[in-house]
């Protein structure tokens, strides 16, 4: 969100610390009322009297990198507008900001999740993000990029899950053979390479036609930064096809890894 919509003032703040790794972001933006319906949150941001900050209260929840973070965007509404507006928050838990414990969740578990409280948390007038009542469209932009983004991760995690596969069933030998050479086997094996490939193809292409897009935007005179928010929005339904298709094709693959793994792939020791 920095990146995409902020002033460069922002970006020359944050951005450096963020991108090198000595800082860690976080994204505030669902509520136990509003998960789906992002534009519903009920999270308040109040102006000073002196017109010099904002005061945000209200909780935000599934927050991954909570615990670990130093900078928070950070989603409220001021008065009664229509949309919501983001905030750039610095983590400073003596500014009234709280946490639970972590979450305990099935999976995803190098990530902290965790619910996040502001109480008054002062921010400067100047870490508003874009503009009043652009909060939802700064949430829904940056989710697109992510949800690509989260296709192209998973293809890592399928072609290592299929390598490992492969390596192990040309290693097992049961019956005086490799248990590739069983068709049950080979058929698993070609489900997950069939899969991986369409997965890879798709986002690819997504990729590309984001990446011509963003020229073109640019070689008609708008900045990267403006090229780049339309180029990925125009594409908006293609990230999220991707997101559900290859995040649920690597669900099945490792599914099919551990299969053919046999008993040893339900242990933490094995790679599936």
């Amino acid at each position: 969100p920095i990146t995409l919509y902020g002033t460069e003032e922002q970006k020359q703040k944050y951005v450096p610390k963020l991108a090198s790794g000595e800082w860690f972001g976080a994204y505030c933006l669902t509520e136990p009322g509003a998960g789906s319906d992002a534009n519903s949150g009920k999270t308040k941001a109040v102006l000073s009297a002196d017109g010099k900050s904002y005061s945000i209260t209200g909780g935000k929840m599934w927050i991954s990198n909570a615990g670990f973070c130093s900078v928070f965007i950070v989603f409220a509404r001021i008065e009664d507008d229509k949309n919501i507006t983001g905030f750039i928050v610095e983590n400073d838990p003596s500014n009234g900001i709280t946490m639970n414990e972590e979450e305990h969740k099935l999976g995803i578990r190098a990530s902290s999740t965790r619910q996040v409280f502001f109480n008054e948390t002062k921010v400067p007038v100047e870490n508003m993000l874009a503009g009043r009542g652009e909060g939802f469209k700064i949430a829904m932009n940056a989710l697109n990029v992510g949800r690509i983004k989260l296709a192209a991760a998973c293809l890592d995690a399928q072609r290592r899950v299929t390598s490992n596969a492969v390596n192990y069933a040309n290693e097992r030998i049961q019956f005086n053979v490799p248990i590739s050479s069983f068709g049950a086997i080979r058929y698993k094996l070609a489900e997950m390479a069939t899969s991986a490939y369409a997965g890879e193809s798709a986002t690819y292409r997504a990729a590309k036609d984001i990446e011509t897009r963003i020229k073109l935007r640019e070689q008609e005179g708008a900045t990267h930064q403006e090229a780049e928010l339309k180029g990925v929005e125009e594409f908006a339904i293609e990230c999220s096809i991707l997101k559900v298709a290859v995040s649920e094709d690597v669900q099945n693959c490792a599914d099919e890894g551990i299969q053919i793994y046999g008993g040893m792939g339900f242990s933490e020791d094995t790679p599936m």
